[in-house]
């Protein structure tokens, strides 16, 4: 899989830096650039509206399909990666997209987009992602269906598209809607207008979702987030039969807890609680420094010892919070005695024990 930078470069990329679904292999991914105007919504669960005010990561609130160069840079891909599928992400299709623009974009080469549609109700559409625009998608979405393969979306947000999940998965199999992704919405402790789903509302639209999507022949895609939440995770390697020479342990989020415990039986597991982000936030690629600081404040002092956290909590070799890559490693170090490490993916793991000298 690779994602199409702005600097005309294809990137290669994991299934961990997508949606942790597994991909086509032969997948180009064409993301929005810095030219990308407003997305023309403010939804109830954006991530971008609920960020604390600590963070320094900052994203504008755009939208691939608002970008004037999307039909340049498909039409590079198309002609110089002929042999690759190309997928347009991050979109609403609540602006930039109508019957000219489909012609357009198909034209220029485009295979795929992933829309984020969340519901097929045009009323709760526009109430969700408080937009008077997000109606019309639903009019123009048979149309993108027959044109391109479409990946269709849903943040499951109560109130919204949880109830009536199954009308909303039959609407978009007769729509010719190929694949739909389910997605919890995640509330951090700055959102007031939202909920996180119960367990029971996670059982109801799993089991709903796939059978509706057995009965029509839609692809409905349940990401590993929504198995986390469900204790369901379970990932195809493992488990490890090692024990470390030296103290070591592997620091995760609390969704992912349970099955590095079950892949490495003999590793001490840490659950990094987020209180950062707050709420039911609990995944690895969004632990910060100051909360992996605060719970390596608990281990015990070692003369030298192994701490493995996830590369994905780094962005451009910072956390969220601001702490650089190297600041955190070594005042882990410094002060605890422990050296770090850093694995994209549980199956790394093993090398880096090796290549450390750990096992």
């Amino acid at each position: 899989m690779y994602e199409f930078t702005e600097d005309f470069r294809l990137r290669k990329i994991t299934k961990y830096e997508l949606d942790g679904v597994d991909e086509r292999e032969d997948l180009v991914v064409i993301p929005p650039s810095s030219k990308a105007g407003p997305c023309g919504s403010y939804c109830l669960f954006c991530y971008l509206r609920q960020n604390p005010p600590e963070m320094i990561y900052r994203v504008s609130f755009h939208d691939t399909l608002n970008d004037p160069e999307l039909e340049k840079r498909i039409a590079y891909v198309s002609e110089h990666y002929p042999e690759l599928w190309i997928r347009v992400t991050d979109t609403a299709g609540n602006v930039g997209l109508d019957e000219k623009r489909v012609e357009s974009l198909y034209k220029a080469g485009l295979d795929e987009m992933q829309i984020s549609v969340h519901t097929t109700k045009k009323k709760k559409r526009i109430a969700l992602m408080r937009s008077p625009l997000a109606g019309k998608l639903i009019d123009i979405l048979p149309l993108v269906a027959r044109t391109f393969r479409v990946i269709a979306d849903i943040i499951l947000t109560p109130g919204y598209n949880v109830d009536d999940i199954g009308e909303i998965i039959e609407d978009l199999a007769s729509m010719e809607v190929a694949e739909v992704r389910l997605f919890p919405v995640g509330v951090t402790r700055y959102n007031r207008d939202v909920r996180p789903l119960t367990r029971e509302e996670l059982v109801f639209v799993k089991e709903t979702a796939l059978d509706v999507g057995n009965e029509t022949g839609i692809e409905v895609v349940i990401p590993p987030i929504f198995k986390a939440l469900l204790g369901e995770l379970r990932l195809e390697i493992g488990p490890f039969d090692f024990k470390p020479s030296m103290p070591t342990y592997i620091l995760t989020g609390e969704l992912a807890y349970p099955e590095l415990k079950r892949i490495f039986p003999g590793i001490p597991v840490v659950a990094v609680r987020n209180e950062f982000f707050g709420g039911n936030i609990g995944t690895a690629g969004l632990l910060t420094g100051r909360d992996v600081l605060r719970t390596v404040e608990k281990l015990p002092d070692v003369d030298l010892g192994l701490i493995l956290l996830p590369e994905l909590m780094f962005y451009d070799n910072k956390t969220l919070d601001g702490f650089t890559r190297d600041e955190l490693l070594s005042r882990i170090l410094l002060e605890k005695g422990y050296m770090v490490e850093s694995a994209l993916e549980p199956g790394e793991i093993p090398k880096i024990l090796e290549s450390v000298g750990a096992v």
